[in-house]
């Protein structure tokens, strides 16, 4: 998750016009053929004081996913203080074997503590804007995401320098990967992708792994491999328009093999905070994924932190929802239609989940009764915070139950 919005990001950003216009975003709907069954908070921030996160549930709890392994469903999520980078973050697993009704935290990861083995930083001091000396020992752990290689479940996470930056500058992020053979015990995080590049969600396809990386900087993303989850290969650039600030890109395989990615794009600074000018690149590769053409972007729509799926041959991605001069933001669900195998495609807004301040970054599972269980993380709802402020108030894991209705 990109920690925007800071210092020089929120003088403009207070300025802004508070009266939230009405959302001229994605194409109307038309019918809606989702239904939000039920939802309620999982996991309390909202309230919380307790300020040690390691391994303590704090305050800002966030960076959600979910995955079925074994029959059982597993969910993880990162607790903190706020956005901000630094080791005072942990990560919660917890597993559900009754369908998603009730789940039960089975293990917690810290962020790491020390310098990384061989790394090398400055040390001690205060922490400038752009990361130069005083960084010192520890970095912040986020953005897990689950996978699973033949029979054992994986996660790859996120570490950083506590650098405090604009765009992801200076953080030196390095992907770090953690597995279980019995959903209880881990191993320890290990560093599984080069220094600079943010590993985003993993997806399967004829027995190769896959997942775009953005640099650091959000100048460009590029396709990484892998054939057991721990060893990665640097394959084609996606999106190398580093002016459009690439970022967070989910991947979709097609029936046909056709790969789609979907890049996050926020901007110049004038569109940073997500109430201009909005739009998510459309990239599309075909085997043996060598090279990708970028045509024909969705307009009115950024889609932050995105997770996609099918749901009987229709696709859709739950991401963040922008509203405008406000500067809030919600959680949503949205339905990529058009031409599935090569594009152009469309976009439509089907349901809006409960959500406020800082939100999105959510998680999916079918469940055995046809319907869907997601997770998600939101501010706390009656102050509907700016999303500026919200990065440093309190938020709350959700878990809602969702039907997607028939073709």
């Amino acid at each position: 998750m990109r920690k925007a919005c800071l210092l020089l990001l929120l003088v403009a950003a207070c300025s802004k016009s508070e009266t939230e216009p009405t959302d001229a975003g994605a194409p109307d709907a038309g019918p809606i053929p989702a239904t939000l069954i039920d939802a309620g908070i999982f996991v309390k921030g909202v309230g919380v004081t307790n300020d040690i996160c390691t391994p303590e549930i704090c305050q800002h709890n966030e960076n959600t996913d979910l995955m079925r392994w074994h029959g059982d469903i597993y969910l993880v999520h990162r607790t903190a203080v706020s956005q901000d980078l630094g080791p005072n973050s942990s990560l919660h697993i917890y597993k559900s074997s009754d369908e998603g009704t009730t789940f039960n935290q089975v293990a917690t990861l810290l962020a790491p503590q020390d310098r990384l083995p061989n790394e090398e930083y400055p040390d001690g001091g205060a922490v400038t804007l752009d990361g130069g000396p005083g960084v010192g020992g520890g970095r912040d752990l986020r953005d897990p995401h689950f996978f699973i290689v033949n029979d054992t479940l994986h996660f790859i996470a996120l570490t950083r320098l506590p650098v405090l930056s604009t765009r992801d500058s200076n953080v030196d992020t390095i992907a770090m990967e953690s597995h279980t053979t019995d959903g209880t015990h881990w191993t320890p995080l290990v560093q599984v992708g080069p220094p600079g590049w943010s590993f985003w969600r993993v997806k399967e396809e004829n027995g190769v792994l896959y997942t775009a990386a953005y640099e650091d900087g959000d100048s460009q993303v590029t396709l990484f491999s892998s054939t057991d989850g721990t060893t990665w290969t640097k394959g084609a650039d996606v999106f190398t328009d580093s002016a459009k600030t690439p970022l967070e890109t989910e991947l979709t395989f097609m029936p046909s093999g056709r790969l789609l990615a979907l890049v996050r794009t926020d901007g110049d600074d004038s569109q940073v905070l997500g109430d201009t000018q909005l739009e998510t690149q459309v990239c599309w590769s075909e085997p043996p994924y060598d090279a990708f053409h970028c045509d024909a972007p969705l307009q009115d729509v950024r889609l932050d932190g995105p997770l996609s799926f099918f749901d009987n041959g229709r696709l859709f991605v739950m991401a963040r929802k922008h509203l405008g001069a406000s500067n809030k933001k919600r959680t949503a669900l949205y339905e990529i239609t058009g031409n599935l195998e090569g594009g152009p495609l469309g976009i439509a807004e089907r349901v809006v989940l409960p959500s406020a301040g800082d939100t999105s970054y959510a998680g999916g599972v079918k469940l055995a009764s046809g319907d869907w269980l997601f997770s998600w993380y939101s501010g706390d709802l009656t102050l509907d915070e700016p999303w500026y402020l919200g990065m440093f108030d309190a938020t709350d894991i959700w878990l809602g139950t969702m039907n997607l209705g028939t073709q």
